[in-house]
């Protein structure tokens, strides 16, 4: 029986702060539910003291049969339940300076003091045998003091050191901490190959033997849904016109992932082809700065207003329709550790265009059209070659569900739980 204390604060967090339900939250969400499914494993739930009020929330909802270092009614809930109702009240006053860094205040020496005076909490150590699992974040010192205790954390990207202007510069904040950490006892899990040589190259001490790739996946949610009624009745809820055929984006604002450059080609692309048929329907991000960014470059206003729809927030539920519906997708980031939309896409037989950098030819292979990430000209041909080309679309759409298919948690969980059984 292989025994894992998992780290839970990606998905405590995510409990308290809605904001930070993607990306690693659901890799985190989607690795625990595979562990759970196992008889070979028993998985013991952690998160730092003063969050153990949110863990046993976590608990309550997902995974009440779950083991935890914290018993419900322990002193340190208690206390984390108070510092977390200060945190709540502490953003609701962002505008007002004082008050904020009052809060603010309470809010830190009330977890300094909680895990100050907690320890590990109510868990005994075996002698030997046990893992330690972090999806995210640094070992804790408490753990990495346990000689005996295996240690394995989840490595994404590193795009602070791959592009400048990009990525956290808060010394204090998760992925520093993790670089300064990294060493050559602990164990290491890399999402793709690009992401592993990656970190081969800027963390020289981090041992080669001690790092496995373990490519992410999508979940069986994502699945073609070919059902006109359920079409327009999200197209209706997300104001799409309901007699355009779309094309679909889905990621943040951030100049890493180049929204701006995809958007603009896809106008010149309508202009140059007076396309009356078709809009760009974008998923997430905070439109309005981002339609003030684009119209500060060169762009027909009235085409892009009339052609480049906002939806906001996509819902879960609503993602896979979404998706398969789309005539494509495009995801032309400059630099991805795995690259999670994609697949996701091709899971639900959507065309995808993408980036030929990083871990996306990974992911992509032969199933989509791969183009420079910095190149208009090569967008408004990919967009071409999809939109004049209905077999074209119906080819990649069918490889790319057979692509999709080498992916699974259950591949993933497996690589992961082989590896801790051999180290």
């Amino acid at each position: 029986m292989l025994d894992i204390i998992y780290d839970a604060t990606q998905l405590v967090d995510g409990e308290n702060n809605n904001s930070v339900r993607r990306g690693i939250y659901f890799v985190s969400l989607n690795i625990l539910r595979e562990l759970l499914k196992r008889a070979d494993v028993r998985v013991c739930l952690w998160t730092r003291p003063c969050k153990s009020f949110l863990l046993n929330e976590l608990k309550k909802k997902y995974f009440s049969n779950v083991a935890s270092f914290y018993e419900n009614g322990s002193f340190a809930c208690f206390l984390s339940k108070i510092t977390t109702k200060f945190r709540l009240i502490a953003r609701k006053n962002e505008n007002h300076f004082f008050l904020r860094k009052i809060l603010w205040a309470m809010v830190y020496f009330g977890e300094f003091c909680i895990d100050s005076f907690f320890s590990i909490g109510s868990v005994h150590f075996r002698q030997t045998g046990m893992i330690y699992f972090s999806p995210q974040d640094a070992i804790p010192t408490k753990f990495r003091r346990k000689k005996d205790l295996g240690r394995f954390v989840v490595l994404y990207d590193t795009i602070p050191f791959k592009i400048a202007n990009c990525g956290s510069k808060n010394e204090n904040g998760w992925f520093w901490r993790l670089i300064k950490n990294i060493n050559p006892s602990d164990y290491y899990f890399a999402i793709s190959e690009a992401t592993k040589a990656d970190f081969c190259q800027f963390v020289p001490k981090l041992k080669k033997e001690h790092l496995w790739v373990t490519p992410l996946a999508a979940t069986n949610a994502f699945q073609p849904v070919n059902d006109g009624f359920l079409l327009d009745g999200t197209k209706r809820k997300y104001k799409l016109p309901i007699d355009k055929k779309y094309i679909f984006s889905l990621c943040t604002l951030e100049p890493r992932k180049n929204l701006i450059r995809a958007v603009k080609a896809f106008v010149a692309f309508i202009e140059k082809n007076n396309i009356q048929d078709l809009v760009w329907v974008m998923g997430g991000g905070q439109y309005k700065s981002f339609s003030k960014q684009i119209k500060n470059e060169s762009i027909n206003s009235n085409l892009y207003d009339r052609c480049v729809l906002y939806a906001g927030y996509i819902d879960d539920n609503d993602l896979p329709i979404l998706y398969s519906n789309a005539e494509w997708f495009v995801f032309t980031s400059q630099y991805e550790g795995f690259g999670l939309p994609p697949l996701e896409a091709m899971q639900c037989g959507c065309p995808v265009i993408t980036s030929n950098n990083s871990s996306l030819p990974e992911v992509v292979g032969d199933a989509g059209i791969l183009i420079d990430w910095n190149s208009e000209e090569q967008h408004v041909d990919a967009y071409e070659k999809y939109y004049f080309n209905e077999e074209l679309r119906k080819e990649n759409s069918r490889k790319g569900l057979e692509r999709a298919k080498l992916f699974s948690w259950k591949k993933t969980v497996d690589k992961m739980i082989c590896v801790m059984n051999e180290g």
